[in-house]
């Protein structure tokens, strides 16, 4: 029973963590590249990848217990300089995702309310999962299973009601899809499944690496495959693919064709849930990445000040929701909006080829420290390739050039905070 509701309870994070509303708009710019049975084929292809992602994580994460995030075995891996640099750079992509979550929640809002109380909600919505908490882990976890499961269960049944209504207008017959196609699907499909792996910072049993914490990782991956395929599919019946890639809350267009009063109000609750379930599980683990850093000294000590009688990282989450609210407002500029998913994508990419590249650096390793996951170098290799390739291909799409720009200003900005922490000036204790 005790092992049973572990496994409940990471996969509540983990799903948690991927089922966002930006997700929603990333699935509908996978339908330029791919459409009908080719969605489920680019699903299924970044859920393997996927598959063997969260492995790699579950064996780094056991050679580390305790360590928060991917910062102690990347810098097992390259060292402390460029260990840094990706550690900065999943937070700042944690928190630009944060950003779109609330920019898109306020676009939900705009639908029931005007704009000065939508922008009211919305702060109260952030303010109350950021007093959630720093009231302390458990609270935070017990709200966070109640809402997985409801977002869940909501979307199913927002899908079920899309099926069962008659389809509107004419749809041209599917395409044959390309193999270029697929490939420019994967790295975006691949998105849908972002944050799953934050599951293994709230293992509380070192012996739950065996068991308890790869199964709630594939279940998790095969939870949202399963999800997004459905949701998918039901998007289709009722659009083209040239509307799919425009909409920017395609539940919401969803719940408008079906004829139920009940369905807008699922839609805008779905949404709603969405943003909360994503937001409280990286506020917690961005800020406990923060909080890990200013404890090796490595960002000032102001991130590592605790808070109240649970010993919250009070600084560091304030820093992570001032950061989201103000990135907030800028995703609704036309230059930024047009490049999300293909920035999105390459980060993320980018990141997963690098947590491979490091679990083949220290699986090489004499060190035998850890839970061995059922992996193969000869595995992981090609994995690591092909999201290289992915990902180099979405950065070199040529619609892709303010996503390169902000990418290169992006690193050029990590770059240059790295530079100033190992000044030759700086001192550690």
């Amino acid at each position: 029973m005790k092992n049973a509701f572990d496994v409940l309870r990471l996969c509540a994070i983990a799903v948690g963590m991927a089922i966002t509303i930006s997700c929603n708009t990333v699935l509908v710019s996978l339908f330029p590249f791919v459409q009908g049975s080719a969605l489920f084929a680019a699903l299924g292809i970044a859920g393997l990848c996927m598959g063997v992602i969260v492995l790699c994580f579950t064996e780094l994460a056991s050679r580390f217990p305790g360590a928060i995030g991917i910062r102690a075995f990347t810098k097992a891996a390259f060292g402390n300089r460029f260990s840094l640099s990706i550690t900065l750079f999943y937070v700042v992509m944690m928190m630009m995702i944060g950003g779109l979550e609330g920019y898109l929640c306020y676009l939900l809002l705009l639908q029931v309310l005007s704009p000065p109380i939508a922008v009211l909600v919305l702060l109260v919505l952030v303010l109350s999962i950021l007093m959630v908490n720093l009231s302390g882990y458990e609270l935070s976890l017990n709200l966070q299973i109640a809402i997985t499961v409801a977002v869940v269960t909501l979307m199913l049944v927002l899908a079920v009601m899309a099926f069962a209504e008659p389809a509107t207008g004419t749809h041209p017959a599917v395409a044959p899809t390309r193999i270029d196609g697929l490939l420019g699907a994967v790295p975006r499909a691949l998105f849908l499944f972002v944050g799953i792996e934050w599951a293994v910072m709230h293992v509380s049993r070192h012996d739950a690496f065996r068991r308890t914490l790869p199964i709630a990782l594939i279940i998790s991956v095969a939870t949202i495959a399963l999800l997004y395929g459905t949701f998918g599919a039901a998007l289709q019946k009722h659009f083209v693919a040239a509307e799919l890639g425009s909409l920017a809350l395609p539940h919401l267009e969803l719940a408008r064709v079906i004829a139920s009063p009940a369905a807008l109000w699922l839609a805008t609750l779905v949404g709603l849930l969405a943003v909360l379930s994503s937001f409280n599980v990286g506020l917690s683990g961005a800020a406990r990445i923060l909080y890990s850093l200013a404890r090796e000294r490595e960002i000032p000590a102001w991130f590592a000040q605790l808070h109240g009688p649970r010993l919250s990282p009070r600084n560091a989450m304030l820093f992570i929701s001032a950061g989201v609210m103000l990135m907030a407002p800028l995703m609704a500029a036309p230059v930024l909006n047009t490049s999300l998913s293909r920035l999105f994508s390459a980060h993320l990419v980018a990141v997963y080829a690098l947590i491979l590249l490091a679990w083949l650096k220290i699986r090489r390793q004499p060190d035998r420290r850890g839970v061995k996951q059922p992996l193969h170098p000869l595995i992981v290799w090609p994995t690591m390739l092909f999201l290289a390739v992915i990902g180099v291909g979405v950065i070199a799409e040529p619609e892709a050039k303010i996503a390169r720009l902000i990418l290169l200003g992006e690193l050029a900005v990590i770059g240059a905070i790295c530079t100033y922490l190992y000044r030759p000036t700086l001192i550690k204790a």
